[in-house]
C-alpha cells in the first residue's frame, strides 16, 4: 500500500507536484510507479521521468538489450513490481526466456548469447560486486563502445533509483522484497 497517496492534478498537490503530473502525462501518456512518486520532486520528478523514458526508448541499444538491462537491475534490487512488468516487456521486445531464468535464478551464463552473458554479467558486477571488472569493462566497451557502455550503466543505474523509490514509497513493495529469496 502507498505510504502517500499517488499524485494527480487536482487542488489536493502542490503546484509544482501538479506541474510534474501535466509533465509526464504529456510525455509518457501514463504515469505508472514510480514516476507517479517522482512527481513529488516536482521539476526534479519530471526531468528524472524523462530520463527513464530516453534510456529505455532512445538509446544505441535494442529493446531486448535494453529491457534484459533493467531486469538485471531489477533483480539485484529485489524488484518484484519492476520485475514482474519488465520480464513481460523484454519478452515482447525480443529478450529471451534464457537469458531472462539465467537472470532470475541468478543462474549461469552458459548456453546464453555472448551480448546476453555479457549484459547480465556486466549488471552483476556493476550493481552487485565491490567493482566491474577490468575484462567486463573492456568486452562492454569493445562490444557497444563507450556511448552504449555509458547508456548501460545508466539504464541499470536509474532501475536501482526506481526500485529505493518504490521501497520507500510503497510499503507493500519493501515488504514482498523482505520476503524474496536471497542468493
Amino acid at each position: 500500500m502507498p505510504r502517500l497517496p499517488i499524485p494527480a492534478d487536482t487542488a489536493a498537490f502542490t503546484d509544482e507536484t501538479r506541474a510534474a503530473v501535466r509533465h509526464i502525462l504529456q510525455t509518457r501518456k501514463s504515469m505508472p510507479p514510480p514516476s507517479s512518486y517522482l512527481t513529488y520532486a516536482g521539476q526534479a520528478g519530471a526531468r528524472l521521468s524523462d530520463l527513464v523514458e530516453h534510456l529505455r526508448y532512445h538509446t544505441s541499444l535494442s529493446g531486448a538489450e535494453s529491457e534484459l538491462a533493467i531486469c538485471t537491475a531489477a533483480r539485484a534490487a529485489n524488484a518484484d513490481f519492476i520485475w514482474n512488468a519488465h520480464v513481460k516487456l523484454g519478452l515482447q521486445a525480443g529478450a529471451r526466456e534464457a537469458a531472462l531464468h539465467a537472470v532470475d535464478t541468478y543462474g549461469p551464463l552458459d548456453g546464453l548469447t555472448a551480448d546476453e552473458a555479457l549484459i547480465i554479467r556486466f549488471g552483476r558486477e556493476l550493481l552487485e560486486a565491490p567493482q566491474v571488472s577490468g575484462d567486463t569493462f573492456v568486452a562492454v566497451r569493445a562490444r557497444y563502445g563507450e556511448k552504449g557502455l555509458l547508456e548501460l550503466t545508466a539504464v541499470m543505474s536509474v532501475y536501482m533509483m526506481n526500485a529505493s523509490i518504490l521501497r520507500v514509497m510503497d510499503h507493500q513493495a519493501a515488504a514482498d522484497a523482505r520476503h524474496l529469496t536471497p542468493r
